[in-house]
């Protein structure tokens, strides 16, 4: 069963950062001669600028349970300049409704049967599948190459979020770090909202929060992005910088497992 008051809490975050994020000029208001105490809109502003009532707005901030209309949802998907993948993940938490991911019920860095030859026949395309809390759980001879032999990790180590904001030799290896662990991060935010049910969820953000000073910075902007694709560019011990491009893919029908694949990026000479 979904948490909700978890997941009320999320949407009155969300909403709060979204209002701080836009200015009275970005909402076509007038700007104040005064100083603002408040950084972006005011609570009565989008209330207001949405046809809504404050104190109905106001509720929904502080986490209320309160029943939510497409048309309200709607209405703050305008006011707040929502983009399609933040007013996807305002519905997911809205909507207690939607469908969630069934509980994780392999046994931790379980593989895919079959998939290890796909891997391998990939030739110098580096690739791995990761499993749903985003655990590497198989991959082929390039990732050994150029990360290392995973084989030697073990538990939380396996981990993406864990081995980006964490441990610090894969940190020091990715060049572009900001913007790779960013959207990493971004991706992760949509995802836990539709596995608020799955009590990992909370115990590994928890743990990040604990050692990592810039995952605490960036989980309270609430970013959040569908995308799973960019550019990763690396400093390898004998090769040099190398930039890839990454791309995901499901393979299963549940969207518990996922592939994804490096390429160099054209004309750059990495190939």
């Amino acid at each position: 069963m979904v948490n909700h008051e978890k997941r009320r809490k999320e949407l009155a975050d969300f909403l709060r950062t979204r209002r701080s994020r836009l200015s009275p000029q970005q909402a076509g208001l007038q700007v104040e001669a005064l100083r603002r105490r408040t950084p972006g809109l005011r609570r009565e502003e989008v209330a207001s600028l949405s046809g809504i009532s404050l104190p109905w707005y106001t509720a929904l901030e502080q986490g209320r349970d309160i029943q939510v209309s497409d048309q309200v949802l709607e209405s703050l998907v305008r006011t707040l300049r929502l983009s399609k993948d933040e007013r996807r993940y305002l519905y997911t938490l809205a909507n207690p409704s939607i469908q969630q991911p069934d509980l994780h019920t392999e046994d931790e860095h379980t593989a895919l049967p079959g998939l290890q030859p796909i891997l391998d026949r990939l030739g110098n395309y580096p690739a791995y599948i990761i499993d749903n809390r985003w655990n590497v759980t198989s991959w082929n001879p390039m990732i050994t190459s150029l990360c290392g032999d995973l084989k030697r990790n073990t538990g939380i180590e396996r981990n993406l979020l864990w081995r980006v904001f964490i441990m610090e030799k894969v940190k020091k290896q990715i060049l572009n770090w900001d913007n790779f662990a960013g959207k990493l991060l971004a991706h992760f935010r949509s995802q836990y909202a539709m596995n608020l049910q799955d009590p990992w969820y909370e115990k590994l953000v928890d743990e990040l929060f604990e050692q990592s000073d810039e995952f605490r910075l960036w989980w309270a902007k609430h970013e959040v992005s569908d995308s799973f694709e960019g550019v990763k560019i690396m400093d390898h011990p004998d090769e040099g910088h190398l930039t890839w491009h990454y791309h995901t893919f499901a393979v299963s029908e549940g969207g518990n497992y996922m592939l994804r694949v490096y390429t160099p990026a054209v004309n750059s000479g990495d190939e």
